[in-house]
């Protein structure tokens, strides 16, 4: 998200310093994204999958940056999967196929970090499959299915995930004004 502020020559002169109108355009927004996506995250009601929620947003509020350089602020959120949340889109694979925690023991846990044996079951013609860990009491491996296994996903288009043009704006206005006041 890039915020860029105009300010013409007779409010400069009755403004003040335009440095500090950035300054403080910088923070408002910043502090706005941050309260934004830290709200996006509130909430104890498990994930799409019944799982307890990751901290996503909380931890992507945590990389919220600005900057000022001369007349331009820059504000970014500089965390994975922000604009594929925002814009929507789909991921694929690295290797074979997409993980995605199915079972409240792996909630935040890659595969590889599992620790534990694990083993495929993909029946023949199906799209998707399981990873399920072995337990070490069955002779027969039978266990619980850990992960489901997609060979993509596609997420949806969520505007939400960022506060609107107006939101921006009215922050950095009103963080301006303080800041002259």
């Amino acid at each position: 998200m890039k915020l860029k502020l105009k300010i013409k020559d007779p409010e400069r002169k009755l403004l003040g310093n335009e440095d500090v109108m950035m300054q403080a355009a910088s923070a408002g927004v910043k502090a706005l994204l941050r309260e934004h996506l830290e709200q996006k995250h509130q909430g104890t009601a498990p994930n799409r999958y019944g799982l307890p929620k990751s901290n996503y947003y909380s931890e992507a509020a945590k990389h919220v940056e600005s900057e000022v350089n001369g007349k331009r602020v820059t504000v970014e959120v500089d965390y994975p999967g922000i604009a594929l949340h925002y814009d929507g889109g789909t991921v694929y694979p690295k290797k074979k196929a997409l993980a995605v925690p199915i079972n409240p023991a792996v909630a935040g846990i890659w595969p590889s970090e599992y620790g534990r044996e694990m083993f495929v079951v993909w029946p023949k013609g199906k799209k998707t499959g399981l990873l399920v860990g072995a337990d070490a009491n069955d002779e027969d491996r039978i266990g619980h299915a850990l992960y489901l296994l997609l060979p993509k996903a596609n997420i949806p288009e969520d505007k939400s995930v960022l506060p609107t043009d107006e939101q921006v704006l009215n922050a950095a206005e009103a963080a301006i004004w303080e800041a002259l006041s």
